[in-house]
């Protein structure tokens, strides 16, 4: 089993999930309410707001993951980046 991935692949799941829970409280103080959820049901949400939380989420989380697996594999090759 190569470590490298794994560890990698474990640093981009956290960061998702962090960058998830910093989305929220991040919306939250924005707005002024929960971000949307996406349910059939919510009719809270105008589809403008839903575009801007998928982009701005899609992008942030996309982001996040792609910083933590390069500081993974660098903290792993010793201060050089891995090559995968």
């Amino acid at each position: 089993m190569n470590v490298q991935k794994v560890v990698t692949t474990v640093a981009a799941i956290a960061a998702g999930f962090a960058a998830n829970k910093l989305l929220t409280v991040g919306w939250k103080a924005a707005t002024g309410h929960a971000p949307p959820s996406g349910d059939a049901d919510d009719d809270e949400a105008s589809l403008g707001e839903l575009v801007i939380f998928a982009a701005v989420s899609g992008a942030v989380i996309a982001f996040s993951r792609i910083i933590a697996s390069r500081g993974a594999s660098k903290w792993l090759s010793g201060g050089e980046i891995a090559k995968t």
